[in-house]
């Protein structure tokens, strides 16, 4: 308690009533990199897929020596996990690209002028 009282003490600022710094914000917000395109991380995943397919199969039902099947079965699983960041990176370019035409509707609401500008909430 003795500590709080001295902390208190120290700052001489109460953090209930002192208002809030302003926080400009910035006219236009810019394009950001949205990292990997639809059609990039798609293609990653169709490659890999097809890839993990042909190697298991060669691996169960082809009778190859046992140097051929690690060889196929390392492939399968390096696939895979180029499957899952396909994937992953799939996702995410959705999503960038659905935010990318939010933030471009927004663009274009903003700029309206006469009767259909943007109202204010009320």
């Amino acid at each position: 308690m003795m500590l709080l009282r001295f902390m208190e003490l120290a700052t001489h600022a109460d953090p209930m009533t002192d208002p809030p710094a302003p926080v400009e914000q910035p006219a236009i917000i810019p394009a950001v990199d949205q990292g990997m395109s639809i059609s990039l991380a798609l293609t990653i995943t169709i490659v890999s897929l097809i890839v993990v397919g042909a190697s298991s199969y060669a691996v169960i039902a082809a009778g190859l020596s046992a140097a051929m099947t690690r060889v196929f079965a390392v492939a399968s699983l390096l696939a895979l996990a180029a499957l899952v960041y396909g994937l992953i990176e799939l996702l995410l370019a959705v999503i960038a690209t659905s935010a990318e035409r939010r933030r471009q509707a927004r663009e274009v609401t903003e700029r309206r002028q006469g009767e259909r500008a943007r109202k204010p909430q009320q």
